[in-house]
């Protein structure tokens, strides 16, 4: 069961990330620290690019991973930092074999006091590019045995936590997917009443953290949920659980 409503809008998404600590490409398990984009439905490896904004004071972290989920044994580490010459890290594993390529020579990249505007690149072959609003290109690099890039996380770590304001176009396909008898048993953002279906996701579409909607038909009662966690489903009769479908 469907709701049409409109779709592929441009949005800009918010995301805290906490001081990891001193850990990077070489740390055990090293994914589990990072952010999954998908978590906030943002694949950026549908475009091969990643625009966004950071404010932190120490380091931040760019996973490109071989899987959506992160857990990939592949994949490429960019660390910026704002010590040691501003220098900018981009690491590589595959195979288990850990390379690190070093680019340096810039002044302030990061800032304590306001966003830095980047934009990472990457092909379909065999290239990255990292780009700042400031410095212009500070990483052009060759892979002559590329990975397969299919999921990207984000990180802070090193002495502070960041600020991350990211960049996309939204895959939503103008739809809301619905099941009947389901209730979202998630976090949500409010509660309100509104006389259909099509009315409360309508709410949800004008709210920028909202991934879906619950709706009791005999009462009204329209529940936004909140994006950014794992959907949890119980089985309620008087409900319908609708999620934004995504191509």
């Amino acid at each position: 069961m469907y709701i049409v409503i409109s779709g592929n809008s441009f949005e800009e998404v918010r995301i805290e990330t906490a001081n990891s600590g001193a850990v990077d490409y070489r740390t055990l398990n090293i994914s589990n620290y990072y952010t999954s984009l998908s978590t906030f439905q943002i694949f950026p490896a549908y475009r091969r690019s990643l625009k966004f904004r950071i404010k932190t004071c120490a380091a931040a972290f760019i996973l490109l991973s071989g899987a959506i989920n992160l857990q990939s044994p592949e994949f490429y580490e960019i660390c910026i930092t704002s010590y040691r010459d501003n220098r900018i890290f981009l690491r590589r594993i595959r195979h288990n074999i850990k390379r690190q390529f070093v680019f340096k020579g810039f002044d302030d990249v990061l800032s304590c006091e306001e966003h830095r505007m980047f934009e990472l690149n990457w092909g379909l072959s065999d290239w990255i590019i990292l780009r700042s609003e400031k410095d212009g290109i500070l990483v052009n690099w060759t892979d002559t045995s590329p990975i397969d890039i299919q999921g990207v996380g984000i990180m802070t770590g090193w002495g502070a936590g960041g600020t991350w304001i990211v960049e996309h176009f939204s895959l939503f396909n103008g739809q809301y997917c619905g099941v009947n008898g389901t209730y979202g048993d998630m976090t949500l953002l409010s509660i309100t009443t509104k006389p259909s279906e099509l009315s409360c996701a309508l709410g949800c579409e004008s709210l920028q953290d909202c991934m879906g909607i619950n709706m009791n038909r005999k009462t009204g009662e329209c529940h936004f949920v909140a994006r950014g966690q794992h959907v949890v489903k119980s089985v309620d009769l008087d409900w319908t659980f609708y999620t934004k479908c995504f191509n």
